[in-house]
């Protein structure tokens, strides 16, 4: 019976702690900006920074909350190619198991959030590129290890909330994109239409693991 309770409470423990992260994001994601007149694809950029400034928020309050080292995820899937509709859009949350006796292992904090279709990371843009890549089942709720699974690029936070050395002042950008046929048949992101040129936006990782969003795409190269 001891084991059961226990077992249920831990299911609680994560069913909270994603429902105040998707909230978060519902509310910064709600307050949606133009950019640029650029009509719908402008509402999908701009709704798509908040909602990935929502996900770094609820990374930093998960590492203060777990005393734990989190990441945020985003899908790259650059080896299996078996979820295109996910590709470059797919964002989720994961904190490091701190049991001293276990090196590694991770749980994931949300069952992942998609941006507005045609939205998609660009790890190409921003004036300090830091690209770091994962693999792991993701959101399988069990512990896991790191090193099988799907790839995923990653963000880390330390235990306190504060961004990880290497990633501070990184830049974190979005783009209009589409997906065309790659290599093997599978479907890659490009961002060379003339028409998505214009449609870009990013954040900043600040050392105290807070965000700084640049919404001009001028400023984005």
């Amino acid at each position: 019976m001891r084991h059961l309770m226990k077992k249920s409470n831990s299911r609680a423990a994560f069913t909270l702690i994603e429902l105040l992260v998707v909230i978060s994001i519902i509310l910064i994601a709600s307050s949606v900006i133009f950019i640029g007149g650029n009509g719908g694809g402008g509402a999908k950029l701009t709704s798509s920074q908040r909602i990935v400034s929502g996900i770094a928020q609820g990374a930093r309050g998960q590492a203060i909350l777990k005393n734990a080292k989190t990441r945020l995820i985003i899908y790259t899937d650059a080896t299996s190619n078996t979820d295109d509709e996910k590709k470059l859009r797919y964002f989720g949350i994961i904190y490091e198991n701190t049991d001293p006796a276990v090196t590694n292992e991770w749980f994931a904090a949300t069952q992942g959030t998609a941006l507005p279709e045609g939205i998609y990371f660009n790890k190409d843009l921003g004036l300090k590129k830091v690209v770091e890549t994962m693999k792991l089942e993701f959101p399988r709720q069990s512990a896991q290890t790191e090193g099988s699974g799907d790839e995923f690029y990653y963000y880390e936070f330390n235990n306190n909330g504060t961004i990880a050395a290497e990633f501070s002042n990184a830049w974190l950008a979005l783009q209009a994109g589409t997906l065309k046929p790659g290599a093997a048949s599978s479907l890659e992101v490009k961002f060379d239409d003339e028409e998505n040129a214009g449609l870009k936006t990013a954040l900043i990782f600040r050392k105290a693991g807070t965000t700084t969003l640049v919404s001009e795409p001028s400023a984005i190269q």
